[in-house]
């Protein structure tokens, strides 16, 4: 079952979040105090990991005291069946058709509330029938001790939730439970310990009636519910990552261990040693005895860092990493050596980005396989601590783990934006009305585009300017053929790109799809300009299906060079170029490769893009292809045309005809 959309209502300061929708690696962006752990926070007690409930008193958004009810929705999540799920759906409702998709929702009082899209059963249990057999329940008395009466408070509402959710099957197992709960608290003197006796009495009899009354009603909603409620994903919300700073005393920690009483910093510490394949108690045990143990425990520590080394060898882009233990009778030691450094050095003291990354990435890798796994993971700001590089480290990490879990994290950190997946972006606003969650970049709040905007700045090329009009290209190549070409055609009295036009490069199609995207976003006319070949037609159809229909009032547009200047098949920038002309400047380009090699003329074999031939051709030489030192070659060429003559015809006619599309595209005529 998956996470694939989520809606926060009346939450502290959201009124209504609007619909979220949710990929498997998902980003909140906003400043701090912009809204973004209030989203996590209400989304994480829909279904929490460890029982966390609303709580209206503290958390109902300000302003509104006299509109508060238990009864109002906090959340509600949209989750995709798996055809095994529906498939056995299917066999408890009695062949009933299950949609592919289901809506759960729960309110302050805790109810959790089930929908299907299409409404498939009539017999749903009324939930005034539930609230009706609960009314043999016992009430909760003023004469009750404090602790007793706060306790048998939460056992009430615990039965009454159950009770709406359908959950009969746990219900009966609520008594025992409940009357050891009870009789802990009980008052130490009379006549309240009598009274709260026989509350517990009245209290489990009550309980076993209201049992036998629900037993009767419908069992196949009752049945349904409970399947969905055991199959529906936990979440787990993290904002605390705690750093192992690499040395441990190894019995204080066995002591907390036995005491129920470890410190966040224990367990890393445990996981770390699991992930190694040591033992705590084999370790303390080892290093009590003789020299011959010792000696085994020296052994298996360094068995235990070449373990850990051969699974962070590919974690961190920046160095290589390798680990080594230490013990000195009960002193635990972590240390680290790199490829640029072969000197040991102890965990601790490696920057505190580092302590937390090293940390927070292993016990992220031995929960998603184990308390993680199927659950729908929220992350509150990480790499705060961590350098840009390490970031993007990061960034490859959550990809990672986004492949097992259901991922979403919030940041105001440009360098964790992933600017390859602009469709990952959901931007906090804030209205007079609340909150509000928003793909929409028209429409960010300015902090949030400046983060955008620094995203798009840092990943993209150093010479990257963004005008009011803009044309992007898929790659530098690209921008220095067409400037050329613009230059020459108006130096010809024929019109090129408008004055006011600025290229902008990407690295590839892809990514002049994540470039166009975050302009259109700032409200900037922009026109995509791809090769026709099968890269460029699935980035333009990406922008067109994913993007444009979202931004309507943008003047925007995506162009196949093929299209634009009437060709058929593939075709690439190069291809305006005659052959023999391309020939020359390959010539020029590589005089003195060529000539090592001992090549004077040459053909291009075979048919389709030219620059794949010329590719090609250079390959069969030993010669590295450099599209861009080819199109500087280009560039500098057509600089020194005065005159039309100077190039073919044939080039003359689509120049003129594809700057004229891109005019077009612009609205000029």
């Amino acid at each position: 079952m998956d996470l694939i959309s989520f809606r926060v209502t009346m939450y502290k300061g959201i009124l209504d979040s609007g619909w979220v929708e949710v990929n498997p690696l998902t980003v909140l962006v906003g400043k701090n105090e912009s809204g973004k752990t209030s989203l996590l926070k209400a989304l994480h007690k829909l279904n929490p990991y460890t029982p966390e409930p609303y709580v209206m008193r503290k958390e109902w958004p300000r302003g509104r005291r006299q509109e508060q009810s238990e009864e109002q929705e906090v959340c509600r999540a949209k989750f995709r069946l798996s055809d095994q799920e529906k498939s056995e759906l299917t066999q408890i409702a009695e062949n009933a058709i299950f949609p592919d998709t289901i809506e759960v929702s729960r309110n302050y009082a805790g109810q959790l509330v089930i929908d299907f899209e299409d409404e498939i059963f009539s017999d749903k249990p009324d939930p005034n029938d539930v609230n009706n057999a609960c009314s043999v329940l016992p009430q909760v008395q003023s004469d009750f001790g404090v602790p007793f009466k706060q306790r048998a408070d939460e056992c009430l509402k615990e039965v009454r939730r159950f009770a709406h959710e359908g959950r009969f099957t746990d219900l009966r197992g609520l008594a025992q439970k409940h009357q050891m709960l009870l009789q802990e608290v009980l008052s130490p003197s009379e006549p309240p310990q009598q009274i709260e006796n026989n509350f517990i009495s009245a209290y489990i009899a009550g309980l076993a009636q209201l049992v036998h009354t629900l037993e009767p009603l419908p069992s196949i909603q009752s049945k349904i519910h409970e399947y969905i409620t055991d199959h529906l994903p936990t979440f787990i919300y993290m904002d605390d990552y705690k750093a192992f700073s690499g040395a441990a005393q190894l019995d204080e920690i066995q002591s907390r261990q036995n005491n129920n009483r470890l410190t966040e910093e224990d367990k890393t510490f445990l996981t770390i040693l699991n992930l190694s394949g040591l033992d705590l108690n084999n370790l303390i045990q080892l290093g009590q005895g003789d020299a011959e143990t010792r000696k085994q425990r020296q052994f298996d520590l360094a068995d235990g860092g070449s373990t850990l080394t051969n699974l962070i060898s590919d974690r961190f882009r920046q160095r290589n990493y390798e680990v080594e233990y230490d013990v000195d009778n009960q002193d635990f030691f972590t240390f680290l050596k790199d490829d640029l450094d072969e000197a040991l050095i102890e965990l601790e003291e490696r920057s505190k980005g580092f302590q937390w990354f090293f940390s927070f990435d292993l016990m992220f890798m031995h929960e998603s396989e184990g308390t993680f796994e199927g659950c729908v993971v929220l992350l509150d700001e990480p790499g705060l601590h961590l350098h840009p590089e390490a970031q993007k480290d990061l960034l490859d990490r959550l990809e990672y783990y986004a492949k097992g879990n259901i991922l979403l994290y919030t940041t105001h950190l440009p360098f964790m934006i992933d600017l390859n997946h602009p469709d990952r972006i959901r931007v906090l606003k804030e209205t007079d009305n609340g909150i509000v969650v928003t793909t929409d970049l028209v429409e960010s709040p300015p902090e949030a585009k400046f983060v955008l905007q620094a995203a798009l700045g840092m990943d993209a090329s150093q010479s990257l300017l963004i005008a009011d009009r803009n044309l992007v290209v898929e790659g530098v190549h690209d921008y220095y053929i067409l400037a050329g070409l613009s230059n020459w055609l108006k130096r010809i009295e024929e019109e090129g790109l408008p004055e006011d036009v600025r290229i902008t490069p990407g690295t590839s199609a892809s990514e002049a799809v994540h470039v166009a995207t975050l302009m259109i976003g700032q409200r900037l006319n922009v026109v995509a300009l791809f090769d026709s070949d099968d890269e460029g037609r699935r980035a333009k159809d990406k922008l067109v299906k994913k993007w444009l229909t979202q931004y309507t009032e943008s003047h925007t547009e995506a162009i196949l060079l093929g299209d634009a200047i009437g060709a058929s098949g593939d075709f690439e920038l190069e291809d305006i170029f005659t052959e023999d002309f391309m020939k020359a400047i390959i010539k020029e380009t590589y005089s003195r490769e060529l000539a090592h090699a001992g090549v004077d003329d040459f053909t291009l074999q075979g048919e389709g893009v030219l620059w794949k031939r010329i590719e090609s051709f250079l390959e069969e030489k030993d010669i590295t292809a450099n599209k861009g030192s080819i199109a500087k070659r280009l560039r500098n060429k057509l600089s020194n045309m005065q005159d039309a003559s100077e190039l073919p015809g044939e080039t003359k006619e689509k120049t003129i005809r594809l700057f004229q599309k891109i005019r077009e595209a612009f609205g000029e005529t």
